[in-house]
């Protein structure tokens, strides 16, 4: 077993979302336990700007998403972790803007 590795995000690393976006969704290439499961959406002063409900999707355990107030321009960080199936804690971060 190996341990899980992020396959896609939304938004993209990199890039550019609506102020309305809703949510953050990370998906990995397997699935993961629900014990670990994270994601926090923080905006370039520090502050969490997600509604702290990070959750696996039922209907497909190697997506995790998490639900965000709506956004103001600037630079966001999403930290993200989760436990593999394999028992190896994950963990990284990938950005995106929001432009007005």
């Amino acid at each position: 077993m190996a341990h899980a590795i992020v396959v896609r995000t939304s938004p993209q690393q990199g890039g550019v979302a609506e102020t309305n976006i809703g949510k953050v969704d990370v998906w990995y290439d397997a699935g993961i336990r629900d014990a670990f499961a994270a994601l926090a959406v923080v905006s370039a002063a520090g502050e969490r700007v997600d509604k702290r409900d990070a959750a696996i999707d039922s209907a497909d355990p190697a997506h995790v998403s998490v639900s965000v107030n709506p956004l103001t321009a600037g630079k966001y960080t999403v930290r993200y972790r989760a436990l593999s199936a394999d028992g190896h804690l994950v963990s990284g971060a990938w950005e995106f803007e929001v432009r007005p």
